[in-house]
């Protein structure tokens, strides 16, 4: 049978679904002009959407892979962004105390305060380039399935980092919180050498959607990405498990995340990876045998991590 356009219909979903919170949460006190450009821009996503669906359907998987691709590296950017009008509307309590009160009760205090003093400078730097980088590591683990296993490992494997992205986004939505250097200051600060404050000056200035906490992206998507190098690509597992930790770690030695974030987003990972397998496979998708080509589903079992 034909593969569906799984990715598309995660798309819809999360369109739909920030549509409806939009709707529900622009009440008189919310001027129409900023309801209406919030639509209009997911509207504008929508639009991409159908377009690559209408590519997947009638041409094929392959004529759409670098629509999709594309629809990746520039809508996830944009709805991520546009998450910073919406959720100052859906923000019924500020969640980040109860996350500090959690880092107080397990760490004796404030994990920043408690773990500062024994950052040397010269980690702090190494945290904060890692933590800047971020972004390559889910590039990375695309074009890792893709040499590994061939076309059909890079498709899998896009299907579970673009929608693992919108996925995070989505719980943004349920439990909007603000991060630990927003919502109080530290009695030790966290200085680097030479980088530090641009990246963090730059990455502060980028990051439109301040309420982006629960869970970690960030954690999330670093899991997730070595969990299809494991499967699909193992040198280059082995290559990225010690920035990924680095990575993981930053979060909250940074002060970006609370450590419920960080435990929340690394728990749902694998569950989601193993999601995206079922809706491929339900959607027939090629599987991916050893060799890395691809075969129909019902002639081969899908590598599992």
């Amino acid at each position: 049978m034909t593969p569906q356009p799984t990715l598309e219909r995660v798309w819809y979903a999360y369109l739909l679904a920030v549509a409806v919170v939009g709707l529900a949460a622009g009440g008189d006190h919310v001027p129409r002009a900023d309801l209406a450009a919030h639509l209009a821009l997911h509207g504008g996503v929508l639009a991409v959407v159908v377009v690559v669906h209408t590519i997947a359907v009638r041409r094929s998987a392959a004529a759409a892979r670098p629509w999709r691709v594309a629809l990746g590296i520039a809508g996830l950017p944009v709805v991520f962004s546009a998450m910073s009008w919406l959720l100052p509307h859906v923000h019924p309590e500020p969640y980040e105390y109860r996350w500090l009160e959690l880092d107080r009760r397990w760490f004796g205090g404030d994990l920043g305060d408690v773990v500062a003093p024994w950052l040397p400078a010269w980690s702090v730097e190494l945290l904060q380039l890692v933590y800047a980088g971020f972004y390559a590591v889910p590039i990375l683990a695309g074009i890792g399935a893709g040499r590994g296993r061939g076309a059909a490992a890079f498709d899998r494997a896009m299907l579970a980092l673009v929608s693992g992205f919108l996925a995070s986004y989505l719980g943004y939505l349920l439990v909007p919180t603000l991060g630990p250097k927003v919502v109080l200051p530290f009695a030790t600060a966290v200085e680097g050498l030479w980088a530090t404050a641009p990246l963090r000056a730059w990455i502060d200035a980028a990051e439109a959607n301040p309420w982006d906490c629960f869970p970690s992206g960030h954690t999330m998507l670093t899991v997730l990405s070595l969990c299809l190098l494991w499967r699909w690509h193992r040198p280059w597992f082995w290559r990225l498990l010690p920035p990924a930790l680095l990575l993981i770690a930053s979060t909250m030695l940074l002060r970006y995340h609370w450590a419920i974030d960080v435990l929340v987003g690394a728990a749902v990972a694998w569950p989601w990876l193993r999601l995206c397998d079922w809706l491929a496979d339900r959607d027939h998708w090629p599987r991916v045998t050893a060799a890395g080509s691809a075969v129909r589903p019902a002639t081969a079992a899908a590598d599992r991590c």
